[in-house]
């Protein structure tokens, strides 16, 4: 399916039934990570696994801020006509979620975030090198977006009321310390560190945040 939101093309998966609940890829990725998961969610939730703009099947350009895609989002769920949907973002697609949450307090329901770091300090030294280089020698434009506007401030945090589960692996180069500093800033919020997992092993491809999600959503 395709819906039109400010001047692109979103591709998105729907399937099920229920209360809906959105699953929002990070950088360098599409929806078809959550490839796993959609099947067994969707026998409890309406699931909506949308390709951010320039990524997977959705038209544009990959965004050169971080607040296009928010507004992207909202455009989303408002032109679907979703009611408070819980939300998961992955990586770059929780800091997404987490500025629309501050920004659009009545909008979400209930917000995972698995992944992801809300400022420099949060992540491996390494990583941040990596981005680096593909922001200089390709111009990869995901890349310049995680270096240049990846920060959210506590003042922000302190406004996202909602209840939100901050996940990260053990072995993530997201910082462990770092989601625990966030999630004891967020006013309604609980730590999963789930044990030996990578940032990839627990996300993509995979059914290990199948049971979190399905505890966390009761409602």
């Amino acid at each position: 399916m395709k819906i039109k939101v400010n001047g692109v093309e979103l591709y998105y998966q729907k399937l099920g039934q229920g209360h809906p609940l959105i699953l929002i890829h990070g950088h360098h990725q599409d929806g078809a990570i959550f490839d796993k998961l959609v099947a067994p969610l969707s026998l409890y939730y309406t699931v909506y696994v949308p390709d951010m703009r320039g990524h997977g099947l959705s038209s544009g350009q990959p965004s050169e801020h971080y607040q296009t895609e928010v507004q992207d989002l909202a455009a989303f769920i408002r032109k679907l006509d979703l009611k408070r949907p819980y939300i998961l973002g992955y990586g770059a697609g929780g800091v997404d979620a987490l500025s629309l949450a501050y920004q659009y307090p009545n909008l979400i329901k209930k917000l995972i975030v698995a992944g992801t770091y809300v400022n420099g300090n949060g992540v491996s030294a390494s990583h941040i090198t990596l981005n680096s280089m593909r922001s200089i020698l390709i111009g990869d434009r995901d890349s310049r977006v995680a270096l240049k506007e990846t920060y959210i401030s506590p003042e922000k945090l302190k406004q996202i009321k909602i209840p939100t589960l901050c996940v990260v692996g053990e072995k993530d180069w997201v910082k462990v310390a770092h989601v625990r500093w966030y999630s004891e800033i967020l006013p309604d919020s609980r730590l999963i560190i789930m044990p030996r997992q990578s940032h990839e092993s627990y996300v993509e491809h995979s059914l290990k945040l199948l049971d979190l999600i399905k505890e966390f959503c009761k409602d």
